[in-house]
């Protein structure tokens, strides 16, 4: 919230991006052995996929299983978040954000004279700046990095839950999805 009113105040070019994938764009480490079951019909459409798996299907209780190792970081596990938060910020950390020591999950980079603030939830962001073109700059760093992204501009968002504007007389209005209530 408070950043929110900084960039109301300072009139800042705001955009909030997602990452899409974000966890699947991070791998597990090689020495994790993590296996996943495939059950029922979802066997049939891997092995139509890519008929290689055919020949690891076992029948247990009557029932198809495939065993696979997985390679990519998936929602659901343990360690998926902590995985990408360190990709994500060794990535901003790359580009010459720091982290703020208090708010781990906030970056900061004087650009042109000015902070520029990264505030991320997960694969959820906000990105400020004074300057639209910095804002556009730093995106399309994010995106070489990750692939496109999903992106809102302007003085209307929808983050994390909330509706934000932000009003040309500086203030902002935030509020909460009704189905969030």
């Amino acid at each position: 919230m408070t950043t929110l009113v900084i960039d109301a105040m300072e009139r800042r070019e705001v955009a909030v991006f997602d990452v899409p994938g974000a966890y699947l764009q991070t791998s597990m480490p090689e020495d994790k052995n993590m296996l996943m079951v495939i059950r029922g019909r979802f066997v049939a459409i891997l092995c139509d996929i890519n008929s290689k798996y055919r020949q690891h299907v076992r029948i247990i209780n009557g029932k198809k299983i495939l065993y696979v190792k997985v390679l990519r970081a998936i929602y659901g596990c343990i360690e998926s978040a902590m995985l990408w938060y360190n990709l994500y910020s060794n990535t901003l950390k790359e580009m010459g954000f720091i982290l703020n020591p208090y708010d781990r999950c906030t970056a900061n980079k004087l650009i042109n004279g000015t902070q520029c603030t990264i505030i991320f939830y997960v694969d959820d962001n906000k990105i400020p700046h004074k300057d639209p073109e910095v804002v556009t700059e730093v995106l399309g760093q994010i995106t070489g990095h990750f692939g496109e992204l999903v992106i809102s501009r302007g003085a209307n968002h929808d983050f994390l839950g909330i509706n934000i504007k932000l009003r040309k007389d500086g203030l902002v209005e935030v509020e909460q999805h009704k189905s969030y209530e």
